[in-house]
């Protein structure tokens, strides 16, 4: 009788830590985010941890680096979904460079598991000249967007 008592406890236990927040079902908004910080062009995997000492990206600068994503997934048709779709987080990646996380964007409208936020592409943003390189996935270095 207590086995399957402890096992049910234990089970309880297991699902709480695994529930999510209410946070967790909000789209993500343009705003600083947790994402993995992106490595500069030419930068080890070693380098992938965000600086210590990068400054805050201010709205503007977000705002900027999202405009800059959005013109990209046209030009280059990164993705075939819809821009209302997609959320993107921005990351300072080092003292030149942002990164932009493009992810899917799961409300009714846009379909998909609205637990679940898959990304669609990482972009790199020299602050200085504006260059874009993605990430590829293969060889997990940052190459130009052609």
């Amino acid at each position: 009788m207590t086995k399957p008592l402890l096992l049910a406890a234990l089970i309880a236990l297991a699902l709480a830590g695994c529930g999510r927040s209410d946070d967790a079902h909000k789209p993500a908004a343009p705003a600083p985010a947790a994402a993995p910080a992106a490595s500069a062009p030419g930068a080890s995997s070693a380098g992938n941890a965000p600086a210590a000492s990068a400054p805050a990206i201010s709205e503007a600068e977000q705002s900027k680096a999202i405009d800059l994503t959005r013109a990209a997934i046209e030009k280059y048709k990164l993705t075939t979904l819809p821009q209302e779709c997609l959320s993107f987080l921005v990351d300072r990646a080092d003292d030149t460079h942002n990164s932009v996380e493009v992810r899917e964007n799961h409300t009714p409208a846009c379909g998909g598991d609205p637990n679940t936020a898959p990304r669609v592409v990482t972009l790199l943003i020299d602050t200085t000249t504006g260059a874009l390189q993605k990430d590829d996935p293969a060889s997990g270095e940052y190459v130009p967007l052609k």
